[in-house]
């Protein structure tokens, strides 16, 4: 049987499952219990909001752009795999790149990448800098990841020495001096 004190709690808002004594018993704890769940949140936040940021794994990667068998001498390779950052590298006088992703030279993420070249008119050392790249130099499919049909695929292995990777391109004779 329930005592009379026990439906005036209920009546007036408390709980018709515990009785008065164990509601304050319990007070102070829940009070403790919600201070220390606030503090590890607090603390969660710091230390996950405070640059602990962690990058997925990354392999170095360096190649050469060929266009019609000779090094193409200026331009971007880009690397888009199937999930994740792509990397670019910007291509040298004797067609080398160095892939980036989070920071120079660092590579490209393991797995196997789309790829696609772009050199423009603009793209050539010591060219200004406008608001237009100019006229391109290669075939428009290779801009493109969808018609480029080329690929790469990067190994995860771990070590310093950059995954080498060698693009073939061909089309018209351009006269890139």
């Amino acid at each position: 049987m329930i005592n009379s004190r026990h439906q005036q709690a209920v009546r007036d808002g408390g709980s018709d499952l515990m009785p008065d004594s164990e509601i304050r018993m319990h007070g102070p704890t829940t009070r403790r219990s919600s201070w220390l769940l606030a503090f590890a949140g607090m603390a969660a936040i710091f230390a996950f909001g405070s640059g602990c940021k962690q990058t997925p794994r990354v392999v170095p990667v360096a190649g050469k752009v060929l266009y019609n068998g000779k090094p193409l001498p200026f331009g971007n390779v880009m690397f888009q795999p199937d999930q994740g950052q792509a990397a670019v590298g910007d291509i040298q006088a004797d067609g080398s790149f160095k892939l980036s992703s989070y920071g120079p030279n660092d590579g490209a993420v393991p797995g196997t990448h789309k790829v696609s070249v772009s050199c423009y008119e603009g793209h050539r050392p010591g060219k200004a800098s406008g608001d237009s790249l100019g006229k391109l130099l290669i075939p428009l499919k290779y801009t493109r990841f969808g018609s480029s049909g080329l690929t790469a695929e990067i190994k995860d292995v771990s070590g310093d020495q950059a995954q080498e990777v060698v693009l073939e391109l061909s089309g018209p004779a351009v006269t890139f001096n």
